[in-house]
């Protein structure tokens, strides 16, 4: 065990530090210890080093036994994913989560699940990698954790089971969740409905439904209400649902009490918030041919049928808000195919995949209509940077797609996914 003991700076009988000395070595002392005074003694530092290493949220070269700045970013890192207070300190809620996410891949990868990512777990992970076609380098980041189906991402911002039905409520209100989904439990589906709302919303896109989201979420749900002439408490329950069948009767839709796209625009609420532009919406109607033949074939139709199709302004396309539009151009095409999918954020298609099982593994097996993930992983803009459909997929393992917001523009592109970047590769339920 890595343990480190500080004492207080010394002096020689009888001496006195003046006062700056004294201030100097109070200031040393007290960065000697910073936030790592509890943790010293109360962790064994190169374990939890290697468990922060093995599941990627530090550089196996940082195992050093020494809990310094690197460490602590890690820590935070590691605490913000999992709903963890965030304060750098490796205590014993952080371990146990920790040590708990460590046996889940030890499990899932056929090590002993002793919760120490030491060379026999990275061995197995080296495996299980090498059986699943992927990067094998026996660190359990977002690709991997994905194929294991162990969600690394687990912080849901919902303090009870009250709070989280009160939020799938209004989530499954806006469209965002199947009614079924309402069981007080924050799991994948309500987490990738959280996902979609803050991509529509302009919002940090993290799945967690912390104050900003549930702010947002809250306000959404009371436009709809005071539309639908119904009190407007911020709670999409069943007098809500009834007021708006109510108001779709009156307004030929389809009456199903919930606030989708055409009622909200009906009612005229912006469903989708983006910035880059004062007016935000872009504008305009893509052109659509008569699409026929399978799922597949109706995406791939869509997506060439925009080929050429320019941005105008800044980001301003035909599919979306004013912003970033490679997701929203890729899920534009998959809706003229029938699949029930929107988003602004890349990462969404990946955890799209991974709660509709379609998610490939190691992207294996790519075909037309597929979409093509480009970055490190889900979590965030910064990891997940670009997404395209795959138009064709070629014997020698390449394959051709057409990308919006590529060059400003629609436009095909052949490459190999894993040499340009690729993290993982989606296919539409049903296709």
């Amino acid at each position: 065990m890595s343990t480190v003991t500080l004492h207080p700076p010394t002096r020689a009988p009888g001496a006195r530090l003046g006062p700056v000395a004294l201030a100097l070595a109070v200031l040393l002392f007290g960065l000697l210890l910073g936030p790592t005074a509890g943790q010293a003694h109360a962790v064994d530092v190169r374990l939890l080093q290697r468990d922060l290493a093995g599941l990627s949220y530090a550089p196996l070269s940082g195992v050093d036994g020494v809990y310094g700045a690197q460490t602590t970013d890690s820590v935070r890192h590691f605490q913000r994913d999992n709903g963890l207070a965030v304060d750098g300190d490796a205590g014993t809620n952080t371990m146990a989560a920790l040590t708990a996410k460590v046996k889940q891949v030890q499990a899932k990868a056929g090590a002993s699940a002793d919760g120490d990512y030491g060379p026999g777990t990275i061995s197995a992970v080296r495996s299980y990698q090498s059986a699943h076609h992927l990067d094998v380098d026996g660190i359990a980041g977002p690709q991997t954790m994905g194929a294991m189906n162990i969600d690394r991402i687990t912080s849901s911002g919902a303090g009870t089971s009250s709070d989280t039905r009160l939020l799938q409520r209004n989530l499954a209100g806006l469209g965002y969740l199947a009614a079924g989904g309402v069981d007080g439990v924050y799991g994948p589906a309500t987490k990738n409905a959280v996902l979609s709302f803050q991509s529509d919303n302009d919002l940090s896109v993290d799945g967690i439904a912390g104050p900003q989201t549930d702010a947002a979420l809250t306000a959404k749900v009371k436009q709809v209400q005071g539309k639908a002439a119904t009190p407007a408490d911020g709670d999409y329950g069943p007098a809500t649902t009834t007021a708006v069948r109510a108001y779709q009767s009156a307004h030929g839709l389809a009456a199903d009490g919930i606030a989708g796209p055409l009622t909200m625009a009906s009612m005229g609420i912006a469903r989708e918030l983006g910035g880059g532009s004062p007016g935000g919406e872009s504008g305009g109607t893509p052109t659509v041919p008569p699409l026929d033949g399978s799922v597949r074939d109706r995406i791939v139709q869509a997506a060439r049928s925009q080929l050429g199709v320019h941005e105008w302004g800044n980001n301003c396309n035909p599919y979306g808000p004013c912003e970033a539009w490679c997701a929203l151009f890729a899920s534009w095409a998959w809706r003229q195919a029938g699949v029930s999918f929107s988003t602004a954020f890349s990462g969404d298609f990946y955890y799209y995949g991974r709660n509709h099982g379609t998610l490939h593994s190691g992207l294996s097996n790519p075909q037309p209509g597929d979409a093509v993930v480009f970055g490190s992983g889900p979590q965030n803009t910064s990891t997940s940077v670009h997404v395209g459909i795959i138009e064709k997929a070629n014997a020698d393992g390449t394959v051709d797609t057409i990308e919006g917001n590529s060059s400003d523009q629609v436009i095909r592109h052949h490459f190999s996914p894993a040499a340009r970047g690729a993290y993982a590769i989606v296919s539409p339920a049903g296709g």
